[in-house]
């Protein structure tokens, strides 16, 4: 091993023996990737990191579960000063809350939904690397060649100072949505319109696909979703390979988005045809989610629609009514599985 690669790891806190053993086991190239990510010395186990970051055994195994990690051995040397002095800086955001008191309970509620969150932009990123290591081993590289080449160009802080940047724009609109004229009495509930659209025979369809083909396909609609949604002024709730969740504040958007990425889905050469059902009123809004009635319509309207359609709620259609981009046609009532009958319509360019 040559010695510019060894200077590397010992100075993100990598052993000897941990780099003997990478270089016998042909995984130094994963060695430099973890201590170019978590650079320091592991050195405490679980019950001293939470003796020298302030608090109990106990707390400190419940944040580590409500970042997205399982229990540790109890002796296992995990942690390094870093991981120390997060946990310090986690536990004096109670003694110095924002506005009311902060509770543990809450705290962890919320770390719960920025880990998946960030778990996701973590396997994402994690796949283009993993790309980049199958054309490295086509090339003809071998493991230390690789890891040779990770030390002199990866650069994470670039990529955690954008996800840290990217946040702060994202909390200081998430901050101004809730906020400006909202209701104080009811502090979990907003006004607005939920989507859902989704890939007709997608589950058949992926039968029949190589996984590279069912990859593609998932990725094609992804990118087309936060494109469409995005561009017209909505936000992705979540995605779930072959459906799209959205919200907007204004029901004509919502309409707007469902009707564009109906459209563009079952007018692209990769995708099956699309459908979408909206509706819109009150959401009760927690953790990034939505919940309620409006949101169980939406998504039983979709259930509902035909391939290429958008069908809407009452409440939807009357709020639409007035906008030349669209023409509503009224269907008569139709029984909706675990609502009961509900008046439909079918919401169409105009």
């Amino acid at each position: 091993m040559n010695r510019g690669l060894r200077r590397f790891l010992r100075r993100r806190g990598a052993t000897d023996l941990e780099i003997e053993n990478a270089a016998s086991g042909r995984y130094l190239s994963l060695l430099v990737l973890d201590r170019e990510v978590a650079p320091g010395a592991r050195r405490y186990a679980i019950a001293e990191l939470a003796a020298r970051g302030g608090t109990d055994l106990k707390t400190a195994r419940a944040i580590w579960r409500a970042i997205g990690f399982p229990d540790l051995p109890a002796e296992l040397p995990a942690f390094t000063d870093a991981d120390v002095a997060t946990l310090r800086s986690f536990l004096a955001t109670f003694a110095n809350p924002w506005v009311l008191d902060w509770s543990l309970d809450r705290a962890l509620s919320q770390a719960r939904v920025v880990s998946a969150s960030l778990a996701r932009s973590a396997d994402a990123v994690t796949d283009d690397v993993a790309l980049s290591f199958r054309d490295a081993r086509a090339a003809d590289l071998d493991d230390e060649q690789l890891a040779d080449l990770l030390a002199e160009r990866i650069d994470v802080d670039a990529i955690v100072e954008l996800v840290g940047h990217v946040f702060r724009l994202q909390l200081r609109a998430a901050l101004w949505r809730r906020l400006a004229g909202a209701d104080p009495e009811a502090p979990g509930t907003v006004s607005g319109a939920i989507g859902f659209v989704d890939l007709v025979g997608f589950t058949a369809l992926s039968q029949e696909l190589e996984e590279d083909e069912v990859a593609a396909l998932v990725g094609r609609f992804g990118e087309l979703a936060h494109d469409t949604v995005v561009g017209a002024g909505g936000r992705i709730v979540k995605t779930i390979g072959d459906e799209v969740m959205f919200v907007t504040d204004v029901p004509a958007t919502a309409a707007w988005i469902a009707i564009r990425l109906t459209e563009r889905s079952t007018g692209d050469e990769l995708l099956p045809e699309a459908r979408a059902g909206i509706a819109s009123g009150a959401l009760v809004s927690r953790d990034g989610d939505y919940f309620g009635p409006v949101v169980n319509l939406a998504s039983r309207l979709t259930e509902m629609a035909r391939p290429g359609t958008v069908l809407g709620s009452a409440e939807l259609a009357i709020a639409v009514g007035d906008d030349a981009r669209f023409r509503v046609r009224r269907i008569q009532a139709r029984r909706v599985r675990d609502i009961g009958r509900v008046d439909v319509c079918r919401i169409e360019r105009a």
